[in-house]
């Protein structure tokens, strides 16, 4: 089972951006995805296609199962 956190934010031009973060802790709560995504945001490092990031828009927890299919 492969797990990833995606946080998303909206920018200035109205768009949004996600950062995919492969195998997250398993007890992350979500405080602290929360103060992360806050602290993305007051430091003011990211911009995409020459917009800033202005706010949270979402996070979740993807959680991707496999499953091999016998080809006999």
């Amino acid at each position: 089972m492969k797990r990833a956190l995606e946080m998303a934010f909206k920018r200035e031009d109205d768009k949004i951006s996600k950062f995919i973060l492969p195998n997250p802790r398993q007890d992350l709560t979500p405080q602290e995805v929360k103060a992360a995504m806050e602290s993305i945001l007051s430091q003011n490092v990211f911009r995409i296609s020459g917009a800033e990031l202005t706010e949270i828009d979402a996070a979740k927890l993807i959680v991707t199962t496999e499953e091999v299919l016998e080809l006999a």
